[in-house]
């Protein structure tokens, strides 16, 4: 019988490098927004993506909450369901949620 075997540092290589790519594409965007005369704020929050981020705009109040749709197939989303339609449904202030085009999703769900 085949297996997949690691190590425990191979785990936390990896979230180290999840966290740094996470870290500078949330710069990315926040530099971004700023430029083109945005205001935004960001912040790391450890939890259920969905849930922290109505938490956060309960607290926060925003004029409209922004949300990324990584346009995940029908099983995918029964499964998984997505954080874009619960924050729709959830939050507590206008929602808008942006879905890729075609061409920027990846063709398998594990590289998203």
């Amino acid at each position: 019988m085949d297996g997949i075997y690691a190590f425990p540092e191979d785990f936390k290589t990896m979230k180290h490098r999840d966290q740094t790519r996470g870290l500078h594409l949330l710069e990315y965007f926040v530099t971004r927004c700023h430029e083109i005369g945005v205001a935004c704020e960001a912040w790391v929050k450890e939890g259920d993506p969905k849930e922290v981020i109505c938490r956060q705009a309960k607290r926060m109040r925003p004029d409209l909450l922004v949300v990324g749709n990584r346009g995940l197939g029908p099983f995918q989303r029964v499964i998984a369901g997505t954080v874009s339609e619960f924050c729709v449904k959830h939050a507590e202030c206008p929602v808008v949620s942006i879905k890729r085009s075609p061409g920027e999703t990846p063709r398998d769900p594990v590289d998203d």
